[in-house]
């Protein structure tokens, strides 16, 4: 009697599986992309705060730093399309890499504004990063993915980086 209920739940949980696939695979793979401004307070146009520092020299080890612009386009000039919203600590002793915790929030991005995509990960300054999409709001809710992330040019006082997003929405 045992050898039959087995084989019904392993049928039953093949056959879960086999659908949780194929709808892994009828999921449309979203692809955005924009870039970040930061112009460091003090700065004209300034853009980000850094909140928290307990150093008194030119490390950037241990700096916290909230908001920022996202453009359309590499130019300070071009269209504002949201803000980047959270936290970027820098932290390791040798000031190339640290972890972001950032909501990603679209106020004029096409069907995309008043919504978010919230992330999560490390970040590298040498070269480009990959961090997790861990959700989102309004038209990206469930939104779940990665994104990739590339220092494109880098002053005193600002920075800017290339981001490209790309994800699935849940059903």
């Amino acid at each position: 009697m045992a050898a039959p209920r087995c084989s019904s739940v392993a049928l039953m949980l093949l056959l879960t599986s086999c659908y949780g696939a194929a709808s892994a695979a009828d999921e449309k793979l979203t692809h955005l992309h924009f870039y970040f401004h930061e112009v460091e307070a003090g700065a004209p146009n300034a853009t980000v705060v850094n909140v928290a520092s307990l150093h008194k020299n030119m490390s950037t080890f241990d700096d916290l730093n909230v908001d920022n612009a996202l453009r359309v386009g590499q130019g300070p000039e071009s269209r504002l399309i949201g803000r980047v919203q959270g936290i970027g600590v820098h932290a390791s002793l040798d000031e190339s890499d640290g972890l972001t915790a950032i909501d990603f929030v679209f106020s004029d991005y096409d069907k995309y504004s008043g919504s978010t995509l919230a992330t999560i990960g490390h970040f590298t300054v040498s070269g480009p990063s990959e961090r997790s999409i861990i959700g989102g709001t309004g038209k990206l809710r469930f939104a779940r993915g990665y994104l990739t992330s590339k220092l494109l040019s880098s002053t005193d006082t600002s920075i800017v980086v290339v981001f490209d997003m790309y994800f699935t929405l849940a059903h």
